[in-house]
Parts: structure tokens; sequence; C-alpha cells
């Protein structure tokens, strides 16, 4: 089964066939039916390369992916660039605001609606004494 070595243009067409079963298709195979479909197609490699396929298409579809979403962030990081150079400060702020989000540091703003008295203990945080208290 094993010990042959393919020409890479036919490893790449395997590669290009997982990829196209898996992600081209409506209902994309999963993981078993890809290994039962190699042994039935092609029966010359061990279930560790049929997997190395598997593997080798799911991070041509994350490259994929990550091509795209950069041609998509490319122009509207262009475009924050310009509204931070504008004159208005609201606007440069906003800018900034969404860089942060952009960056995963959104600052999550919460509303409480607090009753009752709060009380607020600055003192040692392990004992609960506060340090003023010592000097009396």
């Amino acid at each position: 089964m094993a010990g042959n070595k393919l020409p890479k243009a036919e490893t790449d067409a395997r590669i290009e066939k997982c990829y196209e079963l898996r992600y081209l298709q409506n209902d994309g195979i999963k993981y078993k039916d890809w290994i039962k479909y190699c042994h039935e197609a092609y029966g010359d490699k061990s279930e560790i390369q049929y997997t190395a396929y598997w593997s080798d298409a799911g991070n041509k579809y994350q490259e994929h992916w990550r091509e795209k979403l950069s041609k998509l962030i490319d122009p509207a990081v262009d475009e924050l660039v310009g509204l931070l150079a504008g004159d208005d400060p609201k606007i440069r702020q906003r800018a900034i605001d969404q860089i942060f989000k952009y960056t995963g540091n959104d600052v999550e703003k919460i509303e409480a609606n607090v009753t009752g008295n709060v009380i607020l203990n600055w003192g040692d945080a392990i004992s609960g004494r506060d340090p003023g208290d010592e000097q009396q």
C-alpha cells in the first residue's frame, strides 16, 4: 500500500479533490466518508496519508479565507487612516474606536442601575484590615 511516492501533480490533484468534496459541494463530505472514498478511488496509500490530504485541503480553505478577508480589510483600514487625519475630533475618535474593535480591544460598556449603598473597602485585600487602623 504505502512506499511509492506519488508525483506532486497527483498529490495536488488529490488535495484538490478533497477540497472540492469538502467545501464546494452543498453537503460537504465528512472525514470518514473521505477515507472510504480514498480507499475505493485510490487504494494505494495508508489512512495516515489520506488524512494528510484532508488536512492539506483544510489548510487551503483557511488560506483562501485569509486572503479574502485581507482584501476586504485593507480598504477599510485605508479609510480609517484617512479619517484619523481629518480635522473633526469626533470623527477621529470614532476611527480610533473602530481600530480598537478590529484589533479585538473593544471596550465593553455596561449600564448599571445601582440601588442602595455602595461600600468601598480600601484596606488590605487579604486580611480585610485598613492600614490606617494600626496608627490609632
